[in-house]
């Protein structure tokens, strides 16, 4: 129990007030609130969600608490618990989610808080910190997304931006259950790699609407937006299908609503999606793609690396 550290300074990338543009600042080490813990950030995972409130596109749907540190999932070693938590100690390693209500405490940071019931699960000794560190946010996205495919058996479902984190989770589960996977990427190798993770098809992103329709002359069942701008392939998708987005918010923002039905979601993680996910890579069902890490102050050349080329995740080494 207790927070010793709380009130000492602690390193973090953050933005400082509303409008203002991420940097690395000082800012108060958290203290665990009743339910959370606190940990100390081996490793964390640069995800889209994190150039979207780098960007201030989050503002709509997120009450921001200045400053705001950005970074959602992590791995760490807990360092201090709050009122009411068991199960977790002092001394856990572990990896999860920063994922509340609003947005102020972040993953880089030297140290953050999260909900110990659902946020975070002790993480298994197969997984490296980068890996622990790249499947709790972008694993529970992936569970969401395979969740809103339905019945995957026998269906086609395309994958669009398959090479990031999210998509080579993706690719592996929705295969895995059955479906007949069409993912893209821009590379070969980025294109190998899908094929090696069970898709059926690996296209050319440059080459998307032929390539698809080569395979799918009829459209296919489901098309997951994970990248680009959905107008330029819904209409690969057959009349009645459906067309998932984590990137998209409400299904107003869906093109052709009227053909397709728009499924937004969000992988808010549960303590028992976090352990479904350790499982499978304990079995070797799931592997976790790292492309690279980048250490703390390098920060900002790693948010611009994200989606060029890269494949899997990029990891920030806090310590």
């Amino acid at each position: 129990m207790g927070a010793q550290k709380a009130r000492q300074p602690m390193k973090a990338f953050a933005v400082a007030e509303q409008g203002a543009q991420p940097a690395h600042l000082d800012i108060d080490i958290p203290e665990p609130d009743p339910g959370e813990v606190r940990v100390r950030v081996t490793a964390a995972s640069v995800n889209g969600f994190d150039l979207a409130v780098a960007a201030g596109w989050m503002a709509g749907f997120f009450e921001h608490r200045y400053p705001v540190v950005l970074g959602r999932e992590f791995a760490g070693v807990v360092d201090a618990v709050g009122e009411g938590v068991s199960g977790l100690g002092v001394g856990d390693r572990v990896l999860g989610v920063v994922a509340k209500p609003f947005l102020r405490e972040g993953a880089f940071a030297e140290y953050t808080t999260a909900f110990a019931d659902g946020g975070l699960i002790k993480a298994p000794d197969d997984l490296t910190d980068s890996e622990a560190a790249s499947l709790a946010h972008t694993g529970s996205t992936a569970l969401a997304i395979l969740a809103a495919i339905g019945d995957p058996v026998g269906k086609t479902v395309l994958v669009v931006g398959a090479t990031g984190g999210v998509g080579t989770i993706l690719v592996q589960l929705a295969a895995a259950a059955g479906a007949v996977v069409i993912a893209t990427g821009r590379t070969i190798d980025g294109r190998d790699l899908l094929t090696e993770l069970g898709a059926a098809h690996a296209v050319d992103y440059a080459r998307l609407a032929a390539s698809v329709r080569e395979i799918a002359p009829h459209g296919v069942d489901v098309a997951v937006h994970l990248k680009g701008d959905p107008g330029e392939f819904a209409e690969l998708v057959k009349d009645g299908g459906t067309l998932i987005s984590p990137v998209l918010f409400s299904p107003d923002m869906f093109p052709d609503q009227e053909r397709l039905t728009a499924v937004p979601i969000a992988g808010y993680p549960t303590t028992e999606s976090l352990e479904r996910l350790t499982g499978l890579t304990g079995s070797g069902d799931l592997r976790i793609i790292v492309d690279r890490e980048h250490a703390f102050d390098e920060i900002a050349q790693a948010f611009g690396a994200y989606g060029h080329e890269t494949l899997g995740n990029i990891v920030i080494r806090i310590w």
